[in-house]
């Protein structure tokens, strides 16, 4: 069984609608899944006397109604507002309400642009790959001859092939942000998406056709690999690995059991995951 939630308030017999996302809540919890789910498009158009009041009178939340009231006199930012919401109803860990307001924060003062890179930093760091390629695409259109912010973009859509596998991909990103802006991490990056595309030998080759370029960058990926590989040994995950090693070459006709209990291990592992959070 996962982990209870008890709802704040009541169900509103009329929703509020959200215009951004266009979507109806008719509770708190919705309220803060979808600021969650949309932060990017949460706005100072929330900042409102109407969410406090359908809060209030519509959720039975007069307590953080008047919470509300006392930041709009007082004239808060969107994050504060916002913040004030999530941190009332409890829906998210403080962690999580803790980073969705630093986002929220460093919307203000920002140029479009920033904002609009925001976005997609915002959908890639929460999984939504796809979607921030397209608003990264449509951002680096937007940018021709800023070279710099060019490169920051370039960057962060190499990040997120990376993270889809499109090592190739990956490294062509990688390569024009660093040309572009000369920075060390790009190189670094577009060295590793190599190493992970090539076999070790054509990639030691590559390195050294590139030696005096690619030296440095590459000792200093070197590093970043064989700390990676410390924590990994460290990990729950190596320990699983070798235990099932261990039984494949003590028990060679038990592999079929053998992995149908690491299978269970690992969706025991997912439930209680899902029960924390």
């Amino acid at each position: 069984m996962g982990r209870v939630i008890l709802c704040m308030g009541k169900i509103a017999n009329i929703p509020f609608l959200l215009k951004k996302p266009g979507i109806h809540v008719y509770t708190a919890e919705e309220l803060c899944y979808c600021i969650r789910e949309h932060t990017f498009l949460m706005d100072e158009e929330l900042v409102c006397r109407e969410l406090a009041d359908w809060l209030g009178e519509d959720c039975g939340l007069p307590e953080l109604a008047e919470t509300l009231y006392t930041l709009l006199k007082k004239k808060a930012s969107t994050a504060s507002f916002l913040t004030a919401i999530l941190e009332y109803v409890g829906f998210y860990p403080g962690e999580e309400i803790h980073r969705l307001s630093r986002f929220l924060s460093g919307e203000r003062g920002n140029t479009e642009l920033e904002k609009r890179k925001n976005i997609g930093d915002y959908l890639a760091g929460n999984g939504k790959y796809e979607l921030a390629m397209e608003q990264y695409r449509r951002l680096l259109a937007d940018v021709s001859g800023d070279d710099g912010f060019s490169a920051v973009v370039l960057h962060n859509m190499g990040f997120v092939c990376g993270r889809l596998f499109l090592f190739e991909r990956a490294a062509e990103l990688f390569y024009q942000a660093w040309q572009l802006s000369g920075e060390t991490e790009s190189l670094v990056q577009f060295l590793a998406a190599k190493r992970l595309l090539l076999d070790e030998k054509a990639y030691v080759d590559f390195i050294a056709g590139q030696q005096e370029t690619y030296y440095e960058a590459s000792m200093e990926l070197e590093k970043r690999v064989e700390l990676a590989a410390g924590v990994w040994n460290e990990s729950s995950g190596a320990k699983l690995l070798e235990d099932v090693r261990w039984g494949l070459r003590e028990n060679p006709e038990d592999a079929g059991h053998i992995w149908e209990d690491v299978a269970e291990q690992q969706k025991e592992a997912c439930r209680n995951m899902i029960r924390e959070t």
